[in-house]
């Protein structure tokens, strides 16, 4: 298997963040990654910060356990692994990012020549295999924003391992607070589903396009999944997340609607959504 690997600089370089200097921005560095399989075809793009120490290494080294995590899973269900978990120097960014693209590679691939094979078995027409898909792995681990006491990170892949249709996996937008480092994940009181069903439906609406107008509600739960007479609209499986306008709301594919409807999002300006933050978030996002 031939790897290529290719190292892209980030578009921003910014002081790098240590723990005596929170709220700095993090300078960090983008790697891309392609391999072209037999059957398979795998890509990886990561950005981790330049620094292993303080606040930054801290961030630094949760985005290489969730790498870790979504690529030793490939092609698995059950918590499984495909290979064991890199365990040299960590702050060798080279080696440890050409072991993970090798190993996910690898990982794909034999999830690929599986299928082929599998699908080989009833193939009557020899001319006809050469119609059988590749399977696909994309995965992508990136800065998306960043402000004085936050940062998020977007972790998500797409995957397509045989059948109708791909799918996009992953943990979606993860939030890591600078002050400490650690993953945030407090942005909504424990009662704030019920009186934001009106911000959702309106969010919802704006996704599908729906007209404004009294209908709006009835309209947008026409397209959703809800089952035994509930009404009530979920929150997302994924964490819901702040940007420069808002906090940030994505439902995965099936979540609640169909394949077709895509991935539902939409953000809820700060001022409509700061009644139902915990005081934790709104210390961090600086409403107060």
């Amino acid at each position: 298997m031939t790897l290529k690997s290719n190292f892209i600089a980030a578009a921003a370089f910014c002081l790098i963040l240590l723990s005596s200097c929170k709220g700095s921005e993090i300078k960090t560095r983008t790697f891309n990654f392609d391999n072209t399989g037999e059957r398979s075809d795998f890509t990886m793009l990561v950005e981790l910060p330049l620094s292993t120490r303080g606040v930054a290494g801290e961030i630094r080294n949760q985005l290489i356990d969730i790498m870790d995590h979504q690529l030793s899973s490939i092609g698995l269900y059950d918590g499984g692994r495909m290979f064991p978990k890199y365990d040299g120097d960590l702050s060798n960014t080279a080696d440890l990012l050409e072991y993970y693209c090798r190993k996910g590679s690898e990982a794909i691939e034999t999830h690929a020549m599986d299928f082929y094979n599998e699908v080989k078995q009833n193939v009557e027409d020899e001319e006809e295999l050469e119609f059988i898909p590749r399977c696909e792995y994309d995965f992508t681990l990136g800065k998306v924003y960043e402000s004085t006491n936050f940062v998020v990170y977007l972790s998500e892949d797409y995957n397509y391992m045989g059948g109708a249709h791909g799918g996009v996996s992953g943990m979606g937008d993860i939030t890591f607070d600078k002050r400490n480092g650690k993953i945030f994940d407090n942005f909504l009181k424990a009662d704030a589903l019920e009186p934001m069903q009106g911000l959702l439906e309106k969010g919802l609406a704006e996704y599908f396009e729906e007209p404004d107008g009294s209908d709006d509600a009835a309209s947008v739960r026409e397209r959703l999944f809800l089952y035994d007479g509930d009404t009530t609209i979920p929150f997302p499986a994924w964490t819901p997340s702040p940007d420069e306008y808002g906090l940030s709301f994505t439902y995965q594919q099936y979540e609640i609607a169909a394949y077709a409807m895509g991935m539902p999002s939409f953000t809820i300006p700060y001022d409509e959504v700061k009644p139902f933050l915990t005081p934790e978030a709104i210390e961090l996002l600086n409403l107060k």
